[in-house]
C-alpha cells in the first residue's frame, strides 16, 4: 500500500472524508485550510455518534466514524456536538487525529497490515508529530514560568502617563509663564467571577489649569477666569498633589442585563452610565470633554461616593441611575450640624439618562436629567485658591453661573439640569456630535438659568490610521436670565478647541492643541479678575502600558 493510499484509507477511518484530490491542494486552498487550523477552537470528547447533530446515517464513512466514536473513542466534536466533517484539514490536525488513534489500536490489538499501515503513517507524518510534541511542551514550560511570575491570578494592572506643555495668553497681556507637568496613573482591574470589576486607580498628577496654576484662580491679582476652559485632565484640586494617592475606588457587577456600580472615592456618574450621545471626547478642555452643565464628571475627584446601575433594556436602548455625594466619605465635616456631610447630606446630585444607538452604532444619542442640592460655589477659600464647585450649581462656566443665585458662599442651592446629546458617524473618517444643557437654579436671593451647548466634529485617521483631527466650537455655561435682573445675566462667552493627535504608536500618542475662551468673564469684572479673552496652546504626550 502506498502512502497516499494508506493516508486515504486512515482519513477514512477517521471519518475525515477526503481524496487524493483533495490532498493535492493548490496555494489558495491551503490558505484557506491554513487559517481554519488556526481557529484554535476547544473540542469536546463525545461518546456516542448519536451526539454529533451534523452527521447522518446515509453518510459515506458514517460506520467508520461510529466505530472510532463508540469502540475505539479517539474522536471528538465541537462545544456545538458538532463533527464538521466536510471541511478541509491540515497536516497538523490530521496527525493529531492520528496519534489519538494509534494507542487505541495498539490496544485492542489490531493486524500486523494494520500495524504495517500505521508504522508507515507514523513514519510519514513523523515531523508533524514531533512539532505537535514541541507546542505542547513549549506550552507547558510558558505556562509554568506565568504561574510563577504572575502579579495576580485575579488583577490585571494597566497604567498611564500623561505630559503637558502648556501655557496662557489672557486678557491684557497676562501670561502665565510655560508649565511642563505630568500625571501618572496606576489602575489595578480585579475580577473574582469574569463578569465584575473591582477598579483601584493611584494617581499622582502635578497637572493645574493654567489659569489655576499662576494666576492663581479666583484669588487677589487674579488675572483669567479659567473655570469655563480648564484643562480636562488637572488634578481639580487646590494644589498639585505630586505623590502617589487613591484616586478612584469602585466596584461594577452585572445581575442580568442591569450593571451595578458603588463606590467610595471618585465615582462619576459617567463610570454608571454606559454611554452618552457624544463622538467627540478629546479630553482637552474641560468644557468640551463635559459640554452638558451639572449632569456629567462633576463629582469632586477625591471625595465622592455613591450607587447606581446601568440597565440594557434592549441592543439599542439602555437607561442608567445614579446618585453622588461629595461629601460622603471622610469629608472632615461635622455630620451631626452641617447639612451637607455625610453620604445622605445636601451635597448631592441624583441622575437619570436614557441612551439610545442604532444597531451599528454610528448613531447615538442621550437625554439625560440631574438634580442637584449643595452649596454655592466660594470663589474664595481661607487659603486663596479658588475651589472647585460644589454640587448645587454648575462646576463650570462664568463666575455668575458659579455663584448663583445665592447671597453667601453657605447658602445652599438647588437646580434642575437637563442635557441632551447626540452624535452622528456620518463615515469611519468623520463624525458630527453636538449637545446642549440648561440648569435653573434656585437659592436664597432668587432663581436664575444657566445654558451651554457645543458642536464637535473629529476626523479619524486623517493622513495616517490612529491619528484624529478635532474641531470645536460652544458656548460655556452662563447665566442667560436671572429673577433678579439684567444686571446680574452674562454676556455669553465663546470657547474654540483644534487639537491633532499623533498616534506613533499603539502605546504613545502626542496631541497638539489650542483652545481659547473669548469674554471668559462673561462681562463681569471682580477686583482685578479681568473681563477678557485667553489663548491657551498645549502640547500633550500620553503612555499607555
Amino acid at each position: 500500500m502506498q502512502v497516499q493510499s494508506a493516508a486515504v484509507w486512515v482519513g477514512a477511518a477517521l471519518g475525515l472524508g477526503f481524496t487524493p484530490a483533495a490532498i493535492a491542494l493548490d496555494a489558495s486552498t491551503l490558505q484557506q485550510v491554513n487559517a481554519i487550523a488556526n481557529e484554535d477552537l476547544p473540542t469536546a470528547q463525545v461518546t456516542s455518534i448519536t451526539q454529533l447533530s451534523d452527521v447522518r446515517p446515509t453518510d459515506w464513512a458514517y460506520q467508520a466514524l461510529q466505530s472510532l466514536v463508540e469502540r475505539y473513542g479517539c474522536i471528538v466534536g465541537y462545544p456545538d456536538r458538532t463533527y464538521r466533517g466536510s471541511r478541509a484539514l491540515t497536516r497538523y490536525e490530521f496527525a493529531a487525529g492520528l496519534n489519538a488513534c494509534l494507542d487505541k489500536v495498539i490496544e485492542f490489538a489490531a493486524s500486523k497490515a494494520d500495524l504495517d499501515t500505521l508504522k508507515k503513517l507514523t513514519e510519514e507524518f513523523q515531523s508533524e508529530l514531533a512539532t505537535l510534541r514541541g507546542r505542547v511542551d513549549g506550552l507547558e514550560a510558558r505556562v509554568t514560568e506565568l504561574e510563577a511570575t504572575q502579579f495576580s491570578t485575579t488583577t490585571k494592572l494597566q497604567g498611564d502617563v500623561l505630559l503637558s506643555l502648556d501655557r496662557a495668553f489672557g486678557p491684557s497681556g497676562l501670561d502665565t509663564g510655560t508649565s511642563f507637568s505630568q500625571r501618572v496613573g496606576l489602575d489595578f482591574n480585579t475580577s473574582f467571577t469574569g463578569n465584575d470589576l473591582l477598579k483601584t486607580r493611584l494617581e499622582a498628577n502635578s497637572i493645574t489649569s493654567p489659569g489655576l496654576r499662576d494666576l492663581n484662580g479666583f484669588s487677589a491679582g487674579a488675572g483669567i477666569p479659567s473655570p469655563g476652559a480648564a484643562l480636562a485632565y488637572d488634578n481639580a484640586a487646590t494644589s498639585a498633589d505630586p505623590s502617589f494617592t487613591l484616586n478612584t475606588l469602585i466596584y461594577q457587577f452585572p445581575v442580568g442585563s442591569v450593571n451595578f456600580t458603588v463606590g467610595t472615592s471618585n465615582v462619576q456618574v459617567d463610570d454608571i452610565f454606559s454611554t452618552n450621545g457624544s463622538f467627540y471626547a478629546p479630553e482637552l478642555s474641560y468644557f468640551f470633554n463635559n459640554p452638558v452643565p451639572g449632569i456629567y464628571n462633576d463629582a469632586d475627584t477625591s471625595n465622592s461616593a455613591g450607587a447606581g446601575f446601568n440597565w440594557q433594556i434592549n441592543p439599542n436602548f439602555n437607561f442608567g441611575l445614579a446618585y453622588i455625594n461629595q461629601q460622603g466619605p471622610t469629608s472632615g465635616l461635622n455630620l451631626e450640624t452641617d447639612p451637607t456631610a455625610g453620604v445622605f447630606g445636601a451635597d448631592s446630585q441624583t441622575t437619570a439618562q436614557l441612551a439610545f444607538q442604532n444597531d451599528d452604532r454610528t448613531f447615538i444619542g442621550a437625554l439625560a436629567y440631574a438634580y442637584r442640592k449643595g452649596p454655592s460655589f466660594n470663589p474664595i477659600n481661607p487659603d486663596g485658591v479658588g475651589l472647585p464647585a460644589q454640587f448645587g450649581g454648575v462646576a463650570y462656566g462664568t463666575v455668575r453661573s458659579l455663584i448663583g443665585p445665592a447671597n453667601s458662599p453657605t447658602d445652599l442651592i438647588n437646580s434642575n439640569n437637563v442635557g441632551l446629546s447626540l452624535g452622528w458617524a456620518v463615515s469611519e473618517n468623520f463624525t458630527i456630535s453636538g449637545s446642549y444643557g440648561i440648569s435653573f437654579l434656585s437659592g436664597s436671593a432668587g432663581s436664575s438659568t444657566v445654558q451651554s451647548w457645543n458642536l464637535g466634529l473629529t476626523f479619524p485617521n486623517l493622513f495616517a490610521d490612529g491619528n484624529e483631527l478635532g474641531l470645536a466650537v460652544g458656548q460655556i455655561p452662563y447665566v442667560t436670565s436671572d429673577s433678579r435682573g439684567a444686571a446680574f445675566a452674562d454676556s455669553g462667552p465663546f470657547a474654540f478647541e483644534v487639537y491633532y493627535k499623533l498616534q506613533l504608536t499603539d502605546n504613545i500618542a502626542i496631541t497638539p492643541a489650542l483652545y481659547a475662551v473669548t469674554n471668559a468673564g462673561g462681562g463681569l469684572t471682580i477686583g482685578n479678575l479681568a473681563n477678557g479673552d485667553y489663548w491657551v496652546p498645549v502640547l500633550k504626550t500620553e503612555f499607555l502600558f
